[in-house]
């Protein structure tokens, strides 16, 4: 017992599977560029680089700023004399309050 394929019985027929076989590998390779391609894409590359390096010495001399104005700050903090402060009492204390040294008549009730 044989089993014939040619009628087409479990799998579709491709007709193109086979066509264009080495197309995976000519997609896979890197295209080549032209020495002006090339010079563009270093030239590009040179410049983002050049930004970011501009980018962090800038940030860097602004930090250096701010590092020399916050020193010049804390030296005149310093020698500014301190002046005492004197303590704030909060609330009632130290304050006479209201309620009476007597007590009331109606709170003396006695218990046998």
């Amino acid at each position: 017992m044989s089993t014939n394929n040619s009628s087409g019985g479990q799998r579709p027929r491709r007709e193109k599977a086979n066509l264009h076989p080495g197309q995976i590998v000519l997609d896979s390779q890197v295209k080549r560029r032209t020495p002006v391609e090339k010079r563009a894409d270093d030239l590009r590359a040179q410049e983002i680089k050049d930004a970011r390096a501009a980018a962090v010495q800038q940030g860097c001399t602004r930090v250096y700023e701010m590092e020399a104005a916050m020193e010049v700050e804390q030296a005149r903090q310093d020698a500014v004399k301190a002046k005492p402060v004197r303590p704030r009492w909060g609330g009632n204390q130290g304050r006479p309050t209201k309620i009476g040294a007597a007590p009331r008549a109606d709170s003396e009730v006695l218990f046998y």
